[in-house]
């Protein structure tokens, strides 16, 4: 398994990118959000995608960001048709929307279709909350392999939800989290490491624990919603996360055929100082996280970490150690910067 220093990896999927269509600043930005999601240990959602994105690019089912279409726009909401844009830029330049919204009027509300994969839900509410906001985002995208509490069958997608909310420190909390038991690519990761998913993800159309990770890419096995057996709380979000991010965005909501295809997505931006003055807010955010950071930890713990805090410790340590790639995503991704003719660190 090589271990890739990240701006040679940076440099590779910018190359890639652009080879496969994108345009140059858009390559890196979508690369640095991907090497991004590596750093932070979030592999999933990371350098894993970039064959696929560059065959899509290609293929023109991935478009550059520019054709979306603002079908309704008001001071605090607007709905965004993205036209098959990229849609990790997508995302971006929702929550951008919804900030300047936000800062404008107290709170911004955003929400898009019709744009591809948008990665890692916990790069956009950092947005919000750099210009002293709540950032919210959720989508009811990805592939419907969760099934809901007390069914077998795969009915809803993952739905994944992220909050970003500033701190009295340059890092905010943040909170990503999907309402399955994790994201399906978290399966991906295990096939190509060869490794076998936990007793309790998937079960199959009986009921039965499964532990292949491959058979979530098959009709045979359906990921239990976030808690497992207990997942009656990660089933009910999922719900609520499908209507708002579905419904609202015109995507359409879970069903065999969704209306327009459903993985939309909501950005939601809430300005703090329309609700509380900064340094009140900030006073007590700091009082919330002294008084967690007090609490005796539990045999084998070495300390409590706050949302989004042992992301900032592994990007410390990747940065200093290079970026792990499993061999197989590696070879995928030789391939495509040989198909580009991209040159490969060595």
């Amino acid at each position: 398994m090589p271990a890739i220093a990240p701006s040679d990896l940076n440099d590779l999927v910018t190359g890639i990118l652009h080879g496969s269509g994108l345009p140059k600043d858009q390559a890196r930005r979508t690369a640095n959000h991907l090497v991004e999601s590596n750093l932070m240990g979030h592999d999933s959602h990371g350098v894993l995608r970039v064959p696929g994105y560059a065959e899509q690019i290609e293929q023109g089912s991935i478009k550059a960001l520019g054709s979306q279409i603002v079908e309704r726009d008001s001071s605090a909401t607007a709905v965004v048709d993205a036209d098959r844009s990229i849609g990790i830029l997508m995302a971006y330049e929702a929550m951008e929307m919804a900030t300047r919204k936000a800062e404008a009027v107290g709170v911004g509300v955003v929400t898009v279709r019709r744009a591809s994969h948008i990665g890692r839900l916990g790069a956009f509410p950092p947005l919000a909350s750099a210009k002293n906001c709540v950032g919210i985002i959720m989508l009811n995208g990805g592939a419907r392999f969760t099934a809901p509490f007390g069914g077998t069958d795969r009915r809803l997608p993952p739905n994944p939800l992220a909050i970003s909310v500033p701190t009295d420190t340059d890092d905010p909390m943040m909170l990503d989290i999907t309402t399955s038991m994790v994201a399906g690519g978290k399966l991906e990761v295990l096939t190509a490491r060869n490794q076998e998913a936990p007793e309790g993800w998937l079960v199959d159309g009986d009921g039965n624990t499964v532990t292949d990770p491959a058979l979530l890419r098959t009709p045979h096995a359906a990921m239990l919603p976030l808690g497992g057996a207990l997942g009656h709380k990660g089933y009910g979000l999922s719900m609520m996360i499908d209507v708002m991010a579905g419904a609202l965005s015109r995507a359409g909501c879970s069903q065999e055929n969704p209306t327009r295809g459903a993985s939309g997505f909501l950005c939601m931006a809430l300005q703090i100082e329309a609700f509380v003055d900064m340094d009140e807010y900030r006073t007590e955010v700091r009082h919330l996280i002294d008084w967690i950071k007090s609490s005796r930890v539990m045999p084998g713990t070495d300390q409590i970490y706050l949302p989004g805090e042992i992301e900032q410790q592994r990007i410390r340590e990747r940065t200093a150690s290079g970026i792990p790639i499993e061999d197989a995503t590696w070879n995928r991704i030789v391939e495509s910067a040989s198909k580009y003719e991209i040159p490969v660190p060595a």
